[in-house]
């Protein structure tokens, strides 16, 4: 009988090996920390920038901003409602850090990263739907939307809307735009889900807050039925989804618009609400946005010749040569557009496109319908500005991405990724660096001015603009050099004549000065800032009996009762 042997007691179990890194996580992470560093890296040099342009009357001498009460009573909404939000953030920041620009900066820096990321984030969706999940594009989805990402982050273009900081109201608009759209794609994606209203009512609230920041959120309804139509399939009931965002979107015409008039009262309060102190009429700006366009266009390729002020001719003309080339160009991106998706399926025996020239369609759709409130009908006083690019950019370059990496699966199937990452990184390392050294420019007025000056000579704003900024640094022989300019570029500016005899007055030269008002009151008889000048500086110089003469005509012609209120004391003293 052979012995019991002694149990053994079970040899410990080798320490579990710590978890392997999440490959799939890394490769979604890596490329959003490499936009994040490389929007953070090209805005570097403007936190500092100083309030300029249009910040100074809508932040600096905006009391409501500077109680955030404000905005929390129930006439609020009286008071700019479709730029509501963007001014809440306004106050917000004057709350946590009063003026000092360093701050406000970087909230806009923050908006602009968030964007890019976005536009990643709709890259990669547009890869998952119905009908792009066949693309050969698929798996390489990550490097498509790194590059649009990065492309969209540095690109110089962005800078109107990042580094002047009231031009915040663009990029949030877009921020809630955008979030609007990617949780539409999440919303779509998740089928039948557990949690799928919490998505649709971000997808709302996104979208309350987009039109409440811009009035360019009128058209997220018709870019959320875009994407649908391009990147999913299914019936007449799919579209139902999109109706409440529609009725969102109303709220804009609807808040300019007075209701409790007549019926011609409103069309009267409708067409004047769409006039933003118009240089032309419907038609002309029509004409004019068509060459405004293609400009945009060639600053997205060929960045250089930014400027805070284009100077923009309005064209009367269908027929004028430069009008009628921008819009066979513009006909011919639509056409592009309209033929991609007509070959993203079989057509007379033919194999289709990828799937992928669907999303390069809908980037191109994109750009035009998100420019239309602005480079449509809507006559606007500056009939071209950088910042309304911003939003249509966010289209263009996840379709200029997703053209780059069908270019690379032509020339190398087996490297796509790699090939498409590597190229749009080096491609928005230099757009960073143009992007860098235009954010010189926005440093201060003087930097700003003196800049949209020298690309547009002969532009008389830019001049007026430098000059008063001279004034404010209190340097006076330099801003009388640049007025003189602006009276060379317009003879008959009254306001020009008027600052340039101030300036040199303040230089020590009351003589030259004189001349250059007495001319500015020939020029303009009833000019009330002609007057009080002129009767200022010849009372200061011992000429007080014709001062009088003066301050008489500016009492009765002053439009403005403090000036009014002024010539009287002085005429009783």
């Amino acid at each position: 009988m052979s012995r019991p042997r002694k149990a053994r007691a079970p040899a410990p179990a080798a320490p579990a090996a710590p978890p392997a890194p999440d490959r799939a996580a890394l490769r979604y992470a890596l490329p959003s920390l490499a936009v994040v560093a490389l929007g953070i890296l090209a805005y570097s040099n403007s936190l500092h920038g100083q309030f300029v342009f249009d910040d100074l009357e809508q932040l600096v001498e905006n009391g409501a901003i500077r109680d955030l009460g404000t905005f929390l009573g129930s006439s609020v909404h009286r008071v700019l409602p479709n730029r509501f939000a963007a001014y809440l953030t306004f106050a917000l920041n004057h709350s946590l850090g009063g003026y000092d620009p360093f701050g406000w900066h970087v909230a806009n820096l923050a908006i602009h990263l968030c964007n890019a990321l976005l536009v990643q984030a709709f890259v990669l969706l547009a890869f998952r739907s119905p009908r792009m999940g066949d693309s050969a594009l698929a798996p390489s989805a990550p490097a498509a939307a790194f590059a649009a990402a990065a492309l969209f982050v540095a690109h110089p273009l962005a800078t109107q809307a990042v580094s002047y900081v009231v031009q915040r109201i663009t990029s949030l608009a877009t921020l809630f735009y955008l979030a609007a759209t990617v949780l539409y794609l999440l919303w779509r994606l998740r089928g039948g889900k557990a949690g799928r209203w919490l998505l649709y009512a971000g997808l709302l609230l996104a979208s309350l807050l987009a039109v409440r920041t811009k009035e360019i959120s009128f058209t997220l309804p018709f870019s959320l039925a875009l994407v649908e139509w391009a990147l999913f399939t299914g019936g007449p009931r799919r579209w139902l989804p999109i109706l409440p965002v529609a009725a969102i979107a109303l709220l804009i015409p609807l808040s300019l618009v007075d209701l409790g008039g007549s019926p011609s009262g409103m069309l009267a309060s409708a067409d004047s609400s769409t006039r933003v102190l118009a240089p032309a009429g419907r038609l002309d700006y029509l004409r004019t946005q068509a060459v405004v366009v293609v400009g945009y266009l060639r600053l997205l390729v060929l960045p250089f010749g930014q400027s805070v002020d284009h100077l923009v001719a309005v064209r009367r003309s269908w027929w004028a040569p430069d009008v009628a080339g921008s819009v066979l160009l513009l006909a011919s991106l639509g056409g592009l557009a309209a033929w991609l998706f007509w070959r993203s399926r079989p057509r007379d025996g033919k194999p289709p496109l990828d799937p992928a020239v669907r999303l390069v369609g809908l980037g191109i759709a994109w750009f035009f319908v998100t420019l239309s409130v602005e480079s449509s009908v809507i006559p606007i006083a500056d009939v071209m500005n950088e910042h309304r690019v911003y939003l249509p950019a966010a289209g263009l370059f996840p379709a200029a991405a997703t053209l780059l990496a069908l270019l690379f699966m032509r020339l190398d199937a087996r490297h796509v990724g790699r090939d498409t990452a590597v190229a749009g990184a080096v491609l928005a390392s230099l757009l960073g660096v143009v992007t860098w050294n235009r954010n010189l420019a926005w440093r201060d007025e003087i930097a700003l001015w003196s800049d949209a000056a020298a690309k547009s000579p002969g532009h008389y704003r830019p001049v007026f603009n430098w000059g008063a900024a001279l004034t404010k640094q209190r340097r006076f022989a330099e801003a009388a050099v640049i007025f003189r300019r602006g009276v060379e570029l317009d003879p008959r500016s009254v306001a020009a004549r008027v600052q340039l005899g101030v300036v040199i007055y303040l230089s020590g030269d009351p003589r030259g000065a004189e001349v250059e008002l007495r001319q500015a009151v020939a020029l303009a008889p009833d000019d009330a800032d002609a007057l009080l000048n002129l009767s200022v500086l010849l009372g200061a110089v011992g000429k007080k009996d014709e001062a009088r003469v003066y301050l008489e005509r500016l009492r009765r012609v002053a439009k403005s009762p403090g000036d009014r209120a002024w010539a009287e004391a002085e005429l009783a003293r």
